[in-house]
């Protein structure tokens, strides 16, 4: 985390002008000029305002808005698409200014949100409403689209491409599940970080099929893993895969095994944490760093490994079937608690085996 986040981007940012912190202690950079730009992607909020939503951060509300715009009614009555906007244009409601909700100021407490009681949280006139599009076997208003799930949206308009080209790079991040009109500052750290993420990969998707003409952006990723299940790394791997495809760069601060089993190169920072670390252990691919006699990230890889019942090559001069044992012995390993003594805990010592379902 130091290295990325105190000397490495700052020093890039330097580079490409941007404004930013004082690059931590470091005699050269090199390289720079290989990129166009650096992107750090961290979980912090992507913005604090509640009108920014999935639907409008990948560009697709745009598309649907144009949609509604070109349905019989709408021509009618001469409603173009910014009618059907929320943040600007005649067609949200006024009482609230589309935002949905009443913004109270609390003196010493928290901030309250009342829904508004004119649109009853839709954000739209009434008469705006009353333009609906069929897609499947639904009628929608904007509003009604609003309140889909990008999994919903995806199945419903799987007819109209270019909705469904700008909603492709949230599933890719399995974000699926949140609602079009969410609004990000309710989003998760984890949540913001694969928005984020989507974002990228819909301006990659600009170009299908087509790589960066010259120099690619490096994308930077703190932890982008962590509160993941199995299933949704997975989806994120390959929505990386899509950046490397378009002829960009990936740099993850990550402790994930699957993930460091992926990677092209694993830079190993260690040995230990804290004062311990701060030394280059090894840098190479993964294949390489297992065979490492001292690096801690090698070892878990080998042992992971023989969990997942993976053939490994004799190392360090051993059989194979000794280093079974070795990871089976260590397999029986208990997690061991001492002379706890917090609360009405009277110095006990436990054990909890690794590896069983224990209660």
């Amino acid at each position: 985390s130091t290295l990325m986040q105190d000397v490495l981007y700052p020093a890039l940012a330097r580079a490409f002008g941007k404004a930013t912190e004082t690059p931590g202690a470091h005699e050269r950079l090199l390289g720079a000029d290989w990129l166009s730009d650096a992107v750090f992607v961290d979980q912090s909020p992507i913005g604090k305002t509640a009108r920014s939503n999935p639907a409008s951060y990948v560009g697709a509300f745009d598309a649907m808005r144009a949609l509604f715009a070109d349905a019989a009614m709408a021509k009618e009555r001469g409603y173009g698409a910014g009618m059907f906007s929320f943040n600007a244009g005649d067609g949200r409601c006024a009482t609230c200014g589309g935002s949905g909700f009443e913004h109270v100021e609390m003196q010493f407490l928290s901030d309250v949100y009342l829904r508004c009681p004119d649109c009853d949280g839709r954000r739209f006139r009434a008469e705006i409403l009353d333009v609906k599009i069929v897609r499947g076997d639904r009628q929608l208003s904007v509003a009604d689209t609003l309140d889909l799930t990008v999994s919903e949206a995806v199945r419903l308009f799987a007819e109209d491409r270019e909705v469904l080209f700008r909603l492709q790079p949230i599933v890719d991040v399995g974000l699926d599940y949140v609602r079009l009109g969410q609004p990000v500052p309710t989003l998760s750290g984890g949540e913001a970080q694969r928005l984020k993420l989507a974002g990228f990969l819909a301006q990659a998707a600009e170009r299908p099929g087509q790589r960066v003409a010259s120099k690619g952006t490096l994308y930077l990723f703190d932890e982008p893993t962590t509160g993941l299940h199995f299933d949704d790394i997975a989806k994120l791997m390959r929505a990386l895969r899509k950046l490397l495809d378009a002829g960009h760069s990936v740099i993850t601060i990550e402790h994930n095994l699957d993930v460091i089993r992926a990677a092209d190169w694993v830079i190993d920072l260690g040995p230990e944490g804290g004062e311990a670390g701060g030394e280059l252990v090894f840098a190479g691919t993964p294949e390489e760093i297992k065979l490492h006699p001292s690096s801690h990230t090698g070892k878990a890889l080998t042992d992971y490994e023989v969990a997942l019942g993976i053939a490994l090559r004799a190392e360090e001069g051993r059989p194979l079937q000794a280093v079974v044992r070795a990871a089976r012995a260590q397999s029986e390993e208990v997690i061991r608690i001492v002379n706890a003594r917090e609360h009405n805990l009277k110095s006990m010592d436990v054990d909890i085996p690794r590896g069983k379902f224990s209660v």
